[in-house]
């Protein structure tokens, strides 16, 4: 039996915007050095009762029926969006947004000769979990922008943020202004076709905007007061499956202001354009660099940016670019500012201020205070270990709760898991991007880097949503769904034995491969239509295939329900059939005879819904006693095996696992871990 750990992904609006002029907002601001911090409220339910077995005395007690919340298990610093900024007192401030949930916006106070690693300002973006942006207008009113598309304001030293509402989703770009509200400028998509408008600039001088495109990479150069809009992106570069990521502009270049432009996601074509403003000619390419923190030295000509963990300098008067390595021991900027004449600032994602200075070409690394914030759940499994591992959304990381001791261990080094399982004593993640392949032994220590091992990475592949482990031939099979812009995912053999990652494409053409389930020699496996993020499917109906597992090959695929967009869950049932889940609909398939037997309709799935992106949204378990639990569509429910009708139990995302004497099920309501005793 095979649980599968599911996500639905939902596409999300970018915040794209121009500032103008703002009027001031009035309030009453805290003493200087005052910290407020909106924090998270959570469920503190214990477990009540001293049901146990005799030989079970180290287990929590066990009513059945009861569901207690564990409370959050994975908590990280992890930021994103981020800005220098000043105060109406021409104060230097850093803001930077933390991941979690909520997400909160962080202010420190900087200064050349300051080492103040503590915060200042610590506000909740309520109803938020992720930043991409922040950026500050010209009157000083600092905007933050969302991940779900929600847009906040923030003046500064005042310990105050204010939400302004939500914003527009599909490519499109809008002005915000306190008078008017929100106002679309781009007249539709920036680019028709796409969903996704990654990053934007904005050029004073000559009034337009600059916004670059995904999941098929393309640059609009805008005009906001018409919303004319024209394609500068060379047609070599022009539609991969990829992104134009960064955008910065460099103003005062002794030969004219500069675009720089980013090209990242693309099989070879990643790299950065800097594009002359004025006579409308790309003019230079260097390597992949965060352009959006490119910033011109005030006192020579000379550019400043990141690229990985290494601070360049470039001098774009010498053809090609004169490159200088500064330093390499950061990670990249977030955000880049000149304190004083010589005296460079950035942040980076690692939570550290670096401070450089020009003359004396030194730098001075100070560890910043960020508190860290408990992270959504997205995966989950019962370890040959008696714990629990979860992986946490966006931000990545694991953690293990012990359901002896009711703690749980925080693993650092791998990014999002978007699965969990295991063959023997080792357990395998599948980790968001790239679709990498991770193997821990569970019997030696974490060693990041080292402990778990990287196995390798699948081309073209992006998440690892499936999994099945095939004890009597000691392999792993993995499912995947592609990068964005792309149809097709991946079946993905580990043998343990010889130690080989090997992969095949298309076994069911144009269709992620999301749910895997082994029984009776034969692997089984549920599709969606979907691909990466970015593209609409061209397949109408989800299939399910079976593969011999001994040579990769398929013998057979099926549409097991008509109109089903996925296929998210397979079970071996009690009776010996195969289960699973189609969209709503709970199937029965005959694997001797491949048929199926009988359809169930437990959910109504709309075509609205049906119209969206879905990878997981559904697991399926059996108990021991024979009883059968499932998650969907937010429930967590059990199923009559004889009637196939499902009883309610209460609320629950996706994933859904059990430990290895059925005592308890365990599943996730976003940050919390939940257990159910059934």
């Amino acid at each position: 039996m095979t649980t599968m750990q599911n996500r639905t992904l939902s596409c999300a609006a970018f915040v794209l915007f121009i500032s103008f002029v703002l009027p001031f907002l009035l309030c009453a601001s805290k003493k200087p050095g005052d910290v407020i911090e909106e924090g998270v409220v959570q469920d503190d339910a214990k477990d009540k009762g001293d049901t146990k077995d005799e030989d079970d005395t180290n287990e929590p007690p066990r009513i059945p029926g009861e569901l207690t919340n564990l409370g959050p298990m994975i908590h990280e610093q992890a930021i994103n969006g981020s800005t220098f900024a000043k105060d109406q007192n021409g104060n230097d401030w850093l803001y930077t947004v933390t991941s979690g949930t909520p997400a909160r916006l962080i202010g420190f106070q900087v200064a050349v000769d300051s080492r103040e690693t503590a915060p200042s300002v610590i506000l909740a973006l309520t109803g938020s979990t992720i930043c991409w942006s922040v950026a500050q207008a010209t009157d000083g009113w600092l905007y933050i922008g969302t991940r779900n598309g929600l847009l906040f304001r923030h003046l500064p030293g005042i310990h105050q943020v204010e939400n302004l509402g939500l914003t527009y989703p599909g490519a499109k770009v809008f002005r915000y202004h306190p008078d008017t509200g929100f106002q679309e400028v781009s007249n539709g998509a920036v680019k028709e076709g796409e969903n996704y408008a990654r990053s934007i600039a904005y050029h004073e001088k000559t009034d337009m905007l600059y916004v670059g495109v995904g999941a098929h990479t393309g640059l609009i150069k805008l005009n906001p007061r018409t919303g004319s809009k024209t394609e500068i992106l060379p047609p070599s570069d022009r539609g991969h499956a990829g992104f134009v990521y960064h955008l910065g502009i460099i103003k005062g270049e002794s030969s004219g202001d500069k675009l720089l432009a980013t090209i990242t996601g693309t099989t070879k074509n990643n790299k950065t354009l800097i594009y002359d403003i004025d006579t409308g000619i790309y003019t230079h390419q260097i390597g992949v660099v965060a352009a959006k923190t490119a910033i011109k030295s005030p006192v020579d000509n000379k550019i400043y940016v990141t690229s990985g963990s290494t601070l360049y300098s470039y001098d774009l008067t010498s053809t090609p670019p004169k490159i200088v390595s500064l330093n390499g021991n950061n990670a990249s900027a977030l955000a880049i500012t000149w304190l004083t004449d010589n005296d460079l600032c950035y942040i980076t994602g690692e939570c550290k201020l670096v401070f450089y200075n020009s003359i004396r070409n030194d730098f001075f690394v100070l560890p910043l205070e960020v508190p860290p914030s408990p992270i959504t759940i997205n995966s989950m499994t019962y370890g040959p270990d008696g714990r629990v591992w979860m992986g946490g959304f966006f931000v990545g990381n694991n953690a293990a709760y012990d359901p002896v001791t009711g703690k749980s261990d925080m693993y650092q080094g791998l990014s999002q898991s978007e699965s969990i399982s295991y063959l023997g004593k080792d357990l395998y993640f599948g980790v968001y991007p790239g679709a990498r392949f991770y193997r821990y032994d569970t019997s030696r220590p974490w060693v990041k880097d080292s402990n778990p091992k990287l196995l390798g990475s699948i081309a073209g592949q992006d998440r690892p949503y499936a999994y099945a482990a095939i004890t009597d031939q000691n392999k792993m099979f993995f499912g995947t769904a592609p990068k964005y812009g792309r149809l097709g995912g991946a079946l993905v053999e580990y043998n343990v034995n010889k130690n080989s990652l090997t992969s095949v494409e298309d076994v069911v053409k144009d269709q992620s491969i999301v749910s895997l389930c082994y029984a009776n020699g034969v692997l089984y496996g549920g599709t969606s239509v979907w691909g990466g993020l970015g593209i609409q499917p061209i397949a109408n109906e989800a299939k399910l295939f079976e593969v011999n597992p001994s040579n990769r090959t398929k013998i057979s695929e099926c549409v097991p329900v008509p109109d089903a967009k996925a296929i998210t869950a397979l079970l071996d049932g009690p009776d010996g059939h195969l289960w699973g889940m189609a969209d709503g609909t709970l199937f029965v398939f005959d694997k001797t005879n491949k048929t199926v037997l009988s359809t169930h309709e437990l959910f109504k799935v709309s075509d609205i819904t049906k119209s969206k992106h879905v990878f997981k949204n559904a697991c399926l378990i059996l108990h021991p006693s024979g009883r059968i639990f499932g998650t969907a569509y937010g429930e967590l429910f059990e199923l009559n095996p004889v009637t196939k009708t499902k009883t309610a139990i209460g609320k629950a995302s996706y994933s859904l696992t059990m430990d290895s004497k059925g005592h308890f099920l365990y599943f996730h309501r976003g940050i919390n871990l939940w257990r159910y005793t059934p």
